[in-house]
């Protein structure tokens, strides 16, 4: 019986001649380099699938695409819940907080949330304890901060943890009506979690940002 070559094993399975093999696999080297450059920061953590044998893949020739082109992620929300509503002096930034929220350390949270609008130089002269969408749009302002899972979910329509918003806001910007929202964590949960302050300290600094280019527009 003769031997059966590479090229007759893969008409038998069909794969050829439009299949091929896509790429190389990854040396045992990389793998090894890319697992110890992964830092404390990374906020999830998945372990690589063991090595498997290569895999044959129909090769597809991508679009060109314009690497200056970012999807915006736009949202419309049809119903929303009451939230908390602050605007500082300026009316350029609207805060979207969680409603009032039943706490015996209600000072201390206050004090958090002042202490956070003074570390990017704000001041808040309206504080509107149950507002909502239609008092929100009445406001001139050029963004949106939310604080909070609930005021996050009310506002921009879906159910998800702040954690999974700030993953879509690192990728690609979210937009309520035109405007840019940078979504981070409550007062509340920070005082609980104070491993967090230096995300919503960075969640901070990317609204400051943003704010000031939209300023100089």
């Amino acid at each position: 019986m003769s031997l059966m070559t590479r090229e007759d094993v893969l008409r038998e399975l069909e794969l050829l001649p439009v299949w091929q093999l896509k790429g190389q696999l990854p040396s045992i080297k990389s793998s090894i380099q890319n697992l110890t450059a992964l830092t404390p920061e990374s906020e999830t953590f998945v372990e690589p699938p063991p090595p498997v044998t290569p895999q044959f893949e129909p090769v597809i020739e991508p679009a060109p695409q314009d690497s200056r082109c970012v999807e915006e992620v736009v949202v419309v929300p049809t119903r929303t819940e009451p939230f908390r509503l602050l605007i500082n002096d300026d009316a350029t930034v609207a805060f979207v907080l969680d409603s009032a929220i039943e706490s015996s350390n209600a000072q201390d949270i206050e004090t958090l949330l002042s202490n956070m609008l003074k570390a990017i130089n704000m001041k808040c002269n309206i504080d509107i304890p149950n507002a909502n969408i239609d008092t929100l749009n009445e406001q001139a302002v050029k963004l949106v901060m939310v604080m909070g899972e609930s005021a996050a979910n009310s506002l921009l329509g879906q159910l998800q943890a702040v954690d999974d918003w700030r993953n879509v806001q690192s990728a690609n910007p979210i937009f309520y009506q035109n405007l840019p929202v940078i979504v981070t964590y409550h007062p509340a949960f920070l005082l609980s979690n104070n491993s967090y302050k230096a995300k919503a300290w960075a969640d901070l600094c990317t609204a400051k940002r943003i704010l000031q280019n939209l300023l100089i527009q």
